[in-house]
């Protein structure tokens, strides 16, 4: 673990539950609902042979996106399942550092959410991603 333990989490950001499953796996996420922003430390497990994030660390990172701008979307009849969800790797991500992705709510429709993401490390782009997800609680509520 070492330096990744000494990088301090950025105002606005407080830890969020992920519930059980998959998504544990990769660690404590931070979310700033206000801002529409999602944050980790990149640690050693997230890397690949050459010591930088994976990208599948990547991509399940940017698939909680959805949590930044619907933070009710946790667990239970609020879950949003994914139904798609297109990453762009634009620069290698070191082990060690925070990184952080701005997230917009594109759309909603009844039956669905559309969102987008561009992660950064020190303000730098380093991927884009685009998500759909699909709008249970809506229909529920219909």
């Amino acid at each position: 673990m070492g330096a990744t333990m000494n990088i301090d989490i950025p105002p606005g950001f407080q830890p969020v539950d992920l519930g059980k499953g998959f998504t544990n796996e990769l660690g404590q996420m931070f979310v700033d609902s206000r801002q529409q922003r999602l944050g980790m430390i990149v640690q050693a497990r997230h890397g690949n042979p050459v010591d930088v994030m994976h990208g599948g660390a990547m991509s399940t990172f940017l698939d909680c996106q959805l949590v930044a701008v619907c933070p009710e979307a946790l667990g239970g009849l609020n879950h949003r399942p994914t139904i798609s969800l297109t990453v762009d790797f634009l620069a290698p991500v070191p082990i060690g550092v925070w990184l952080e992705a701005a997230v917009l709510c594109v759309r909603e429709t009844r039956s669905l959410l559309f969102t987008q993401a561009i992660a950064t490390v020190d303000g730098e782009a380093v991927a884009r991603a685009s998500a759909i997800y699909k709008n249970i609680k809506k229909e529920l509520q219909s």
